[in-house]
C-alpha cells in the first residue's frame, strides 16, 4: 500500500508532538526517503526517545545565539531553531544560531528552503567527526561538512545542498557489506594511499580537490570553531544563518534578479538546483510504509510506559 507524502508527514508530525517544529522535522525526514536517501530519512527515528528534551528557548529573539542540543532529538531541534531564526531575522535583519551536540538530523536543504519560503536568504552548515582528509593530506581532519543555501520563492527558488567530500562513510559501509569496490578518487587507506577497497578506508577525499577541501574548512571554521562544535563528544556543530533582504534601506529586487540569473544559467546549459523538494502528489511505497509503521509503533510504546 502506498502512502501520500502529506499523509506520511502528518502521521509522523503527530508522533513527534505536533506543531510547526514537528511538521518541519517530519517533512525533512520523509522527503529524504522520497528522494531515495533512507539514511537521512525516518531511520533517524532510531535516535528518538520519549524523554528527549525540547530545544532550550531564548527569552527573546537574538541576532546571535548558541544552543546545546545534546539532550534533544536532533531533527526537532534543528526545526525549532529554524523557526525561531525566521522571527529573529525579520526583527533584526540578520540572525544566526549555533547548535552544539547535534546528532543525526538528515539533510540541510529542507531547513534552508523553509527560510527561503519565508522571504529570507538561508545558509546552513554542519561539521562532524573527522572522516575527510585535507587536499594533499593523508589522514582525516574534518567531517563531510555539508553547506546549504536557499533563496527566492516559487519557480525561481534555488536550493543548494552539497557535502564537501567525494562520498560518505555510509557509502563505504554499503560497499563493504556488498563486497563491491569503491569509485576511484573516493578514499585513502591507512598509509595515505588511494584505495578502492572499502575495508581499507581510513579517510575520504574532498570533493573537487582543493575547492572541496576549502569548502569543508569554511564550514569547520564556522560550525566547529566559531560555533564550538569541533571536538564535542556529544555530537556535531551546526550553524543556521538567515538574512532578510527587505531589511536594507534600499532593498534589492531579489526575485527579479534571481529570475534573470536562472534564465542565464539554464540558457547556458546549467542545471538550476532545487534541493529535492517534494510535491503534494508524491507518494512513498509499501516498504516505506512498513518502516514508518514500525517506528511509530515503537514511539507509541515508549510514550505509554
Amino acid at each position: 500500500m502506498m502512502i501520500a507524502f502529506p499523509e506520511a508527514v502528518e502521521r509522523l508530525a503527530v508522533a513527534l508532538g505536533g506543531g510547526p517544529s514537528a511538521r518541519l522535522a517530519a517533512s525533512a525526514l520523509i522527503e529524504a526517503d522520497a528522494l531515495g536517501m533512507p539514511r537521512f530519512g525516518v531511520d533517524i527515528l532510531d535516535e528518538w526517545s520519549a524523554d528527549a528534551a525540547p530545544l532550550p528557548a531564548d527569552a527573546a529573539p537574538q541576532a546571535v545565539s548558541w544552543r546545546d542540543c545534546s539532550a534533544c532529538f536532533a531533527p526537532l531541534a534543528v526545526a525549532a531553531a529554524t523557526l525561531e531564526l525566521c522571527d529573529a531575522a525579520r526583527r533584526m535583519g540578520v540572525a544566526v544560531v549555533f547548535l552544539r551536540g547535534v546528532r543525526g538530523f538528515g539533510r540541510l536543504a529542507p531547513f534552508v528552503r523553509h527560510l527561503a519560503d519565508a522571504g529570507l536568504i538561508g545558509v546552513a552548515g554542519a561539521e562532524g567527526p573527522p572522516f575527510v582528509a585535507a587536499h594533499g593530506g593523508t589522514r582525516p581532519v574534518i567531517g563531510t561538512n555539508p553547506l546549504a543555501l536557499a533563496m527566492g520563492q516559487g519557480a525561481e527558488r534555488v536550493v543548494i545542498d552539497l557535502a564537501s567530500s567525494s562520498g560518505t562513510m555510509a557509502d563505504v559501509r554499503s560497499a563493504r557489506a556488498e563486497g563491491r569496490p569503491l569509485q576511484e578518487g573516493l578514499a585513502l587507506d591507512g598509509m595515505g594511499q588511494p584505495t578502492r577497497t572499502a575495508a581499507e578506508v581510513a579517510a575520504l577525499l574532498p570533493r573537487g580537490g582543493q575547492v572541496g577541501s576549502l569548502l569543508g574548512l569554511m564550514v569547520e571554521l564556522i560550525a566547529g570553531v566559531a560555533g564550538g562544535g569541533r571536538g564535542d563528544p556529544e555530537g556535531r556543530g551546526v550553524f543556521l544563518l538567515a538574512i532578510d533582504p527587505g531589511a536594507a534601506a534600499e532593498a534589492a529586487d531579489i526575485q527579479n534578479r534571481l529570475a534573470g540569473l536562472q534564465r542565464d544559467w539554464v540558457d547556458g546549459g546549467g542545471h538550476w538546483p532545487r534541493g529535492g523538494g517534494q510535491s503534494a502528489e508524491a507518494a512513498l511505497d509499501a516498504a516505506f510504509v512498513q518502516r514508518l509503521d514500525a517506528h511509530l509503533a515503537r514511539m507509541s510504546a515508549q510514550k505509554g510506559r
